[in-house]
């Protein structure tokens, strides 16, 4: 069997956590874009390139491709399948014409571009010919914006600034006529932050009988909402109204992207209700809700991303994480592979190098 890498799999279990490490200038420093790991509508087009995988040592029962078995086993069932290579993953559709972004562009301590740099990437699934910041002060938001990066990468071309009729509101419907696309910052609209439940609720309402086509949500501060049947009510608002993905994380941290693995859970279930202390990295809380926006995978779920330790090298989203990294997923890829299959399914996948060492 064949496994697009530039590490083997066995390699990245038995080495140090290096799968983790700072990839805060994402724009820079980590083109891990959707373009090149999404279907176009258009196009089936995939990759042939591969490499071997190799084990130094493979026990009595020789490497794998003398193991008989199915063609495609189910590793919930033989501990002996693993990563297969990544493949091209599905896209939403309408990710083109304008789309809203709320929530961001009115804290003077941070700039708050990267969410708008994700959605103007050049490589990603985005065909966006607007991107329109809904903002509490628009003077404000252009000084913050308006900078010489987003000129070079022709953010500037698109953008378009929506001044809110008062700070911390949401838009209103005739805000929101010609938005196919949108993208919330929840708790930061200030005039429901006590309540994220009903901001959700009130985004609902406003989704109905629009013309937007696809909503992410990112709720921050999630460790707030300590009722799970609260929270599946409010997802209940949204049913049949808009392509949704709700990503709810803990309390926001200035953790580079990338440098923690993570778990995922349904928000609504009593799995998905958060600690009091969880933390989650902002600009990967931005990566993954703008990821989420693009992929098919996403659509109508609702989940909690959760951090793991970095010392808890045992955890098995740990090795997951780790392994899909090393072995060439792209982190639209990564994060699709974790929503479709996640850590249950994949489990026993990455316990080949441990079987492999008892055999």
């Amino acid at each position: 069997m064949k496994i697009v890498s530039n590490a083997t799999l066995a390699l990245s279990l038995a080495t140090t956590a290096t799968a983790f490490t700072s990839t805060s200038n994402t724009n820079n420093n980590n083109k891990n874009t959707l373009a090149k790991s999404f279907i176009n509508p258009a196009s089936t087009t995939t990759s042939t390139s591969t490499t071997r995988l190799f084990i130094s040592s493979w026990g009595a029962r020789g490497p794998p491709s003398r193991w008989k078995g199915d063609e495609d086993p189910d590793p919930s069932a033989k501990i002996q399948a693993y990563l297969k290579p990544p493949e091209p993953i599905a896209a939403r559709t309408h990710l083109d014409g304008t789309v809203l972004v709320s929530g961001w562009v009115n804290n003077k301590e941070r700039t708050d571009q990267t969410i708008f740099d994700f959605l103007n990437d050049e490589e990603s699934a985005f065909h966006f010919t607007k991107i329109v910041a809904f903002v509490d002060d628009a003077k404000f938001a252009k000084k913050r914006l308006i900078s010489r990066s987003s000129r070079y990468s022709g953010l500037l071309d698109k953008l378009d600034f929506t001044q809110a009729d008062t700070p911390g509101a949401l838009p209103t419907k005739e805000q929101l006529e010609g938005v196919t696309s949108w993208v919330v910052n929840a708790n930061a609209v200030t005039a429901t932050a006590d309540n994220p439940l009903e901001t959700i609720r009130a985004i609902a309402a406003l989704t109905k009988d629009s013309q937007v086509k696809n909503l992410a949500i990112l709720v921050t501060d999630a460790q707030q909402i300590t009722d799970s049947s609260a929270a599946l009510q409010a997802l209940e608002a949204l049913d049949g109204s808009v392509s949704y993905t709700i990503v709810a994380v803990g309390a926001i941290t200035e953790t580079p992207e990338g440098q923690k693995p993570y778990n995922i859970a349904e928000f609504g279930s009593k799995e998905g209700l958060l600690m009091s202390n969880a933390t989650y990295s902002r600009d990967e809380s931005l990566r993954v809700v703008a990821e989420c926006l693009g992929l098919a995978s996403a659509c109508n779920k609702a989940m909690v991303f959760t951090e793991v330790a970095l010392d808890d090298v045992n955890a098995t989203s740990f090795r997951l994480i780790k392994g899909l990294r090393e072995g060439g997923y792209t982190r639209p890829q990564e994060i699709d592979h974790m929503i479709v299959k996640g850590v249950d399914v994949s489990l026993f996948c990455m316990c080949l190098y441990c079987v492999l060492i008892v055999y």
